[in-house]
């Protein structure tokens, strides 16, 4: 029996030395890329000699029975390897229910060889899976009426050392009457489609079957063809049955399109004989044989010198086609291998050198240091531009989420830091003296606001859970009502002594203790989640940097994470203690800002009481000489006795209670600011991100340095799967660069 092997007997040596070159391909690199495979699709109308063309292409005696005859494409695959193998299995439809898919795909068979009698059992069980009308059934078990046509795929793929790289699909052929109780005209319409669909793939070669007993300038199947290749390049003809053109004027029509005299294919018609139903049990290689007898007599004996009769022919010009397609490819396939190369080269030196002893393996640690370093440097330097990964991870950002957790921080605390609202804060038309805007619309000061505002975000990362307190989480409830006088009383008169118009320091530190109850919270939920934010990037840079996950989990479970979690503390407990400074001690300030707002606020209640008392007038404005300048100035007018009555009408305990909320507030102000640029400073800039002991700090080379052997060797010592997938990447890279050469002509 023949195969598609004997394509290669009259190749010419260009179509020879591609194939070549596609085995070289497929030596080198076959698993890892898509090879480029010449495709066919053979076309045309029922009974029109498709499956004798396909039987002398591929050497596959097709079955003859009308019942098996083809009912869905067939897809044969034919490719050189080293070991034979003919596999059978069936594609499944793509808009096929989910249940038919998985059911068809169970299909799956294992042919020793290919004959008539193989081929009609496979064909036999394949309509059966596929659930296709037969003579002895045509309902399902559901009662429902079994299709004639599926648009499942039957695919046969030979392998062998003879075999050539060629894939062929047969489709049904064309029908335009419905046969009662077989067919149907949607049976009609779908077999349509199918051929259309196949033929508009610009890289498959159609073979437009034609009886030689029939006029082709009237077949539809050219039309068709016309359509899908409007341009006619990748087109051919090929005229069957030339027995049966029995008058001399008959026989002239397909002599004259296979000379070129009529027609106008660019790829032109060729004519080859079938085995009539009487040569049924005649063999491929008899067959040929008595093709070539019959194009050796009149008239058909004018042809043998075209190189357009018969099978052979017809084999070595779609050999020759089908190699020209193959090397249209090539140029996408350098391209694809150029670039499976770079990378490649790139996973091998990220890699790095073989880590055999120490001094390799503390030369790849610290290259790795160096580059988290270098890492660490652009993200809190804002230099996005020196590493890409700053564009593709937004999360590598790391001094802009800083400075937006901080911006945060400092809002919060000026708008939900106290505990009770200052008597000024109340009033509606009063401008923020720190921003000059009006102040944002009255906040509730209960703990429910905190809770609800979503401070910073500290889930995760369950490894850091140990460095947050779940009591830290608790937002303190105010002692007493909300209004601050009425605090402020209830604190005086618990608390008074024999003083005269004044109060003891101690209450101020009471006072200031309970206003600003809510800084921790505040505070440690803002160091914790600028901690997570650090966490993230350098668990994601060391992802990135060091791609063996063994060094990484080793490196990080057994040295980093420790030294992490200490420096974490370390910055938690130093802003615990930089809240028990500010809050735990006596208050204590050498800014002039506070003797300021002190004198403002109470300048202020004097204004006020000069404004109730005076009276609203205008005065005219005069130049150094005493001459009217003709302008006035507005203002408000005391005689002496109201300026020598003038008081704020205070009993000395309500006199107390103000003086002391403005020394409170005058004070709270200047300690928040001062707090909050000390938290920002120290617990975060210097303990976080600049400082010695900063957890940034922690991988680099003196730590590397500081590594013993036995911790090189546990933590970048190369094991067995390291050791093969180097060795694996290092076959790879070279036989990817001697595809490239081949690629190129010269390997």
């Amino acid at each position: 029996m023949g195969s598609i092997a004997a394509f290669n007997e009259q190749a010419n040596s260009g179509n020879l030395a591609i194939l070549t070159r596609v085995d070289k391909l497929r030596e080198l690199i076959g698993t890892k890329v898509a090879l480029p495979q010449g495709k066919l699709v053979v076309v045309g109308d029922q009974s029109s000699g498709k499956s004798s063309v396909l039987e002398g292409l591929t050497g596959f005696g097709f079955p003859r029975d009308a019942e098996l005859c083809t009912r869905y494409a067939t897809q044969i695959t034919c490719r050189r390897e080293t070991e034979e193998s003919i596999d059978v299995s069936i594609i499944p439809h793509a808009d096929a229910a989910h249940h038919e898919q998985e059911r068809v795909k169970e299909f799956h068979k294992k042919l020793k060889e290919m004959t008539p009698e193989s081929l009609a059992q496979l064909f036999k069980e394949a309509n059966e899976t596929m659930g296709i009308r037969s003579s002895t059934k045509s309902t399902g078990p559901d009662g429902s009426s079994l299709p004639a046509f599926s648009e499942h795929i039957l695919k046969i793929e030979k392998l062998g050392p003879k075999e050539s790289h060629f894939t062929v699909i047969d489709v049904p052929g064309i029908f335009r009457q419905e046969t009662e109780g077989v067919t149907t005209e949607a049976d009609i319409e779908l077999v349509m489609n199918m051929v259309k669909k196949y033929m508009k793939d610009a890289r498959t070669i159609i073979l437009a079957i034609m009886p030689s007993n029939v006029d082709p300038a009237t077949q539809e199947i050219l039309r068709l063809a016309k359509k899908a290749d409007p341009a006619m390049t990748r087109t051919m003809a090929v005229l069957t049955k030339p027995d049966l053109a029995i008058e001399s004027t008959i026989q002239q029509i397909p002599i004259g399109y296979v000379l070129g005299n009529r027609g106008d294919l660019l790829l032109g018609y060729y004519i080859v004989k079938n085995r009539g139903p009487d040569d049924a049990n005649m063999t491929l290689e008899q067959g040929q044989a008595e093709e070539r007898r019959f194009f050796s007599k009149a008239p058909w004996s004018g042809l043998q010198n075209t190189g357009k009769a018969g099978i052979t022919a017809l084999k070595e010009r779609v050999r020759e086609l089908l190699a020209d397609l193959i090397k249209k490819e090539f140029p996408k396939l350098k391209a694809d291998v150029a670039k499976e190369l770079s990378t490649l080269r790139s996973q091998l030196d990220k890699m790095g050198p073989s880590r055999s002893n120490q001094h390799t393996q503390r030369a790849y640690l610290n290259k790795m240091s160096e580059e988290f370093q270098t890492l660490a440097r652009d993200a809190l330097n804002a230099y996005y531009t020196g590493n890409p990964i700053f564009e593709e991870k937004h999360q590598f950002r790391l001094i802009t989420r800083v400075v937006e957790a901080r911006e945060k921080y400092s809002e919060i605390m000026l708008e939900k830091g106290h505990t009770r609202p200052f008597a000024d804060d109340q009033e509606p038309h009063k401008k923020d003296t720190e921003s000059g805007k009006p102040p944002p619309p009255p906040l509730s000061d209960s703990s429910d606001d905190i809770d609800n505002c979503e401070l910073f975000e500290h889930n995760g990362y369950p490894e850091l859970e140990e460095i947050f307190d779940a009591a830290d989480t608790i937002v303190p409830k105010p002692s007493g009502g909300d209004d601050i006088f009425e605090y402020i009383e209830a604190v005086y008169r618990d608390s008074r002594g024999q003083e005269l118009g004044t109060f003891g320091g101690a209450l101020v530190s009471t006072m200031f203790k309970e206003q600003s109850k809510k800084w921790k919270h505040i505070t440690l939920s803002f160091v914790g989640g600028v901690i997570v934010a650090v966490h993230r990037f350098i668990v994601e840079a060391i992802r990135e940097i060091c791609p063996d996950s063994r060094v990484r989990d080793e490196l990080w479970d057994g040295y980093l994470l420790e030294e992490l979690q200490v420096s974490y503390r370390r910055a938690m407990d130093h802003a615990k203690f930089l809240l028990e400074i500010e809050r735990e001690g006596v208050p204590l300030t050498l800014d002039h800002y506070f003797n300021e707002n002190l004198q403002k606020a109470q300048s202020g209640r004097l204004v006020t009481a000069i404004e109730q008392q005076g009276t609203t007038t205008t005065v005219p404005v005069k130049d150094p000489r005493g001459y009217d300048t003709g302008t006035s100035l507005s203002g408000i007018f005391l005689s002496r006795t109201q300026l020598n009555n003038l008081s704020f009408n205070m009993g000395n305990p309500e006199q107390v209670r103000t003086h002391m909320h403005d020394v409170l507030k005058s004070y709270y102000k200047v300690s928040r600011k001062r707090f909050v640029d000390v938290v920002c400073q120290q617990a975060i800039n210097y303990y976080l991100l600049q400082g010695a002991g900063s957890p940034l700090k922690i991988f680099s080379t003196q730590m590397v340095l500081s590594l013993s052997e036995d911790q090189l060797d546990m933590i970048a010592a190369e094991d067995a799967p390291v050791k093969l997938g180097r060795e694996k990447l290092g076959r790879d890279i070279k036989n990817f660069e001697e595809a490239l050469k081949v690629l190129k002509g010269s390997g």
